[in-house]
């Protein structure tokens, strides 16, 4: 695979991880998935896990394909840093693997509990929904913290973006470390505030990624052809 290829697949990976992130959360409040409440009573959770018994499918999919598109993103930037070994970097990779973890289970919930309202397993299906919606409050307690201070290390070590990304990165980390001791004794909702601007901030770096490497790319070309 050619440098260009290779550089323009790892933006698309963080374009196309973010649209998809960005679907699942349209999805879920726009048909009100995401208002309902924890303290829900067991006919208002049946009766939506059984109206939109795909859509919870579809978002479970939707979240852990973003979700994954979004962490090669994460990890090419500290491989094409040069930070892997570095304390930076393993922190990166640790966060990326428990954000990935944390996804998938919930996912598990997620899908349980739409197919256990049309089995008839009501209890079930009432008690995977309760689970599922605590897994709001987990991913800025500890994942998302980690995987933003980390990345802002690298980026500010680093010419691969320009520096205010970096900047940008702590203060996203430090905005979930905040929410996710905050939110624990408020709302999740505060989380979703920070998500939007991680979203932004994923997709901003992925397109300066994107034509900050095809130049590069250009550049390396000509030097070789003079050479």
């Amino acid at each position: 695979m050619s440098p260009r290829l290779s550089h323009i697949l790892i933006a698309l990976s963080g374009i196309l991880g973010t649209i998809l992130l960005g679907l699942y959360f349209g999805i879920g409040f726009s048909i009100g998935l995401a208002q309902l409440p924890p303290s829900v009573t067991l006919a208002q959770e049946l009766s939506v896990a059984r109206q939109y018994h795909n859509l919870w499918f579809l978002g479970t999919w939707l979240q852990a394909t973003g979700s994954l598109l979004s962490v090669v993103f994460f990890l090419a930037l500290v491989q094409r840093a040069r930070a892997v070994t570095r304390l930076a970097g393993l922190l990166t990779i640790l966060g990326s693997a428990t954000l990935l973890a944390v996804v998938l289970i919930e996912g598990v919930f997620t899908i349980g509990l739409a197919a256990a309202a049309v089995n008839g397993q009501q209890t079930a299906s009432l008690t995977f929904f309760v689970i599922m919606t605590v897994f709001t409050y987990i991913y800025p307690i500890v994942p998302a913290p980690v995987i933003f201070l980390a990345l802002g290390t690298i980026l500010l070590g680093s010419h691969l973006l320009p520096r205010v990304f970096g900047y940008l990165a702590f203060i996203l980390g430090i905005a979930f470390a905040v929410v996710g001791l905050v939110g624990l004794f408020t709302t999740s909702l505060l989380t979703i505030v920070v998500l939007s601007l991680q979203a932004l901030w994923v997709l901003a770096a992925a397109i300066t990624f994107l034509f900050r490497a095809g130049v590069a790319s250009d550049a390396t070309g000509e030097a070789r052809l003079n050479s």
